[in-house]
Parts: C-alpha cells; sequence; structure tokens
C-alpha cells in the first residue's frame, strides 16, 4: 500500500520512560520497532506492518531506516532515508514493503538525522507499530500490537524478565532478541519458568539483526522468561521481547524484557 502522510494538528505532551517501566515517550531521536514484517503465515495467512511515524518539530526532519533482518546480519543493507514535514508523519499498512522495499521479518531502527548523515539529537519521533493479517474466511483483520522503544531507554543490563505471556494448550509463545551490535553475533541463554519446571535455550543473534524462537518444553498459563545475555567479553546492548499467539483465533499480544527491581 502507498503511504499516506498525516499533517499534525496538535503536539502531545507525555512523561518520559525509565529503563525499569518501559512506555512510549512523547518522542526521541531514535527509535527502535523491535518486530515488523511483510511475511507468509499459515493458514491463508500473511503478516504485514502497519506503522506510523511522526515528526513533532516545527521544521522538516530527515530520517534514516535501517532494516534489522531475522537470523541474517544487516550491517551492509543499505538504510532507506526520507524526510517527513514539519508536524507531519508516515503512515502506511505495509511499511516494510511500501517503504523500505523489504520482506521477511526484521526490527526497524528509526533515526533522526541530519542534511549530512549523522545524528541529530534534536529529533522529536515518535512511532506506532503492529502486524496484521487478514482473518482467513472473513472481511476482518487479525493484529498484534508492538511497543516501540526510544532506544536511550533500552536497559544496559546482561539479564531482563518477560512476564505476562502464556504457553500453554491454548498460546503458543515466541521470543524475539535484537542484537544492537552492529559487527558481533551475541549469544542468549532463554530460560522459561514456572513453578519449579525450567526450560533453558541458548540461542545465536547476528549482528545488527532479529532472532525469534518459538519455546517449548514448559506448558502453564503463567510464566516467567529471562533472557540472559552470555557472550564472552564485551557485551553490547539488546532487546528482549515476548509474544503469544491464540491456537485457534491468532489473537496475539506482546510485551517487551524489562529489569525487574531488586
Amino acid at each position: 500500500m502507498k503511504k499516506v502522510v498525516v499533517a499534525l494538528v496538535f503536539v502531545l505532551v507525555a512523561a518520559s520512560a525509565t529503563a525499569q517501566l518501559i512506555v512510549p515517550k512523547g518522542s526521541a531521536p531514535e527509535l527502535l520497532i523491535p518486530a515488523a514484517g511483510s511475511v507468509q503465515g499459515a493458514n491463508g495467512t500473511f503478516f504485514r506492518s502497519d506503522i506510523t511515524l511522526i515528526n513533532y518539530r516545527a521544521t522538516e526532519q530527515r530520517v534514516r531506516l535501517r532494516w534489522m533482518p531475522e537470523n541474517a546480519p544487516g550491517s551492509d543493507i543499505a538504510p532507506v532515508d526520507v524526510s517527513i514535514g514539519a508536524f507531519s508523519g508516515i503512515i502506511s499498512e505495509d511499511f516494510v514493503t511500501s517503504i523500505l522495499g523489504k520482506s521477511g521479518l526484521g526490527a526497524i531502527l528509526v533515526t533522526a538525522i541530519n542534511a549530512d548523515g549523522t545524528f541529530d539529537s534534536n529529533g522529536r519521533l515518535f512511532s506506532t507499530a503492529r502486524i496484521w493479517t487478514p482473518e482467513p474466511g472473513s472481511s476482518g483483520t487479525t493484529s498484534q500490537t508492538f511497543p516501540t522503544i526510544a532506544t536511550a531507554d533500552i536497559p544496559n543490563t546482561q539479564r531482563v524478565s518477560i512476564v505476562g505471556q502464556r504457553r500453554d494448550e491454548r498460546y503458543r509463545l515466541n521470543v524475539g532478541i535484537v542484537n544492537l551490535d552492529a559487527t558481533r553475533s551475541q549469544t542468549f541463554t532463554v530460560t522459561v519458568s514456572a513453578g519449579g519446571t525450567q526450560n533453558l535455550q541458548n540461542i545465536i543473534v547476528p549482528p545488527f539483526s532479529l532472532r525469534q524462537v518459538a519455546l517449548v518444553g514448559v506448558l502453564a498459563p503463567t510464566i516467567q522468561v529471562s533472557v540472559q545475555n552470555v557472550t564472552s567479553g564485551a557485551q553490547s546492548a539488546f532487546l528482549a521481547y515476548g509474544s503469544s499467539v491464540d491456537n485457534t483465533t491468532g489473537d496475539a499480544w506482546s510485551s517487551l524484557g524489562f529489569v525487574p527491581p531488586v
């Protein structure tokens, strides 16, 4: 679908986020959309990303969009630069295809830049994202919202927790990890806990990419997922999310990893 440019007639003011409480900021110069795609699903579904990207500055903003593909290094993929007018935005129901010219699953790094391509710390960007598909056998859709986050709010930590997800006879559960290191693969241990039961998986994520895996082993209506960076040597920033999907209807929800209070 074609992109739609929208003009804003108001400016929202919101409180800033913290690393322990991950909520959208009113705006930021750099954002991460943790999951987006244009990808064939099962049972006649085809998933696309409906993304809104807004410039809250009173001047035109140059924005660099970098595609971080699933399970493949993304550092050498050429970015897409777009200009967004003052108090305006871009909306596309198939953002990955129509704006980025890509397919498959991945993450998107959204960065405000100056005319010479350098980082623009004065950028005031805001974004929302959902993955959706036409519902087979109906005229409706099924979708899942993914929270976007300012990169400055991604916690600099070795371990995050994911709560509020489910995996049982009704729901399947995926965990996604975005490796923000542009040059190195990173290794993570994903632990799924429910009561006294645990299941561990080791996951290698290529540089500047997303890897999403289906979790197995533990069936419980209430579980906790831990994602720990076990890369040897210096470790770089990462983001993790959980995604539960109803096995019957496709209804889904997601949540970002966070650093729980000690």
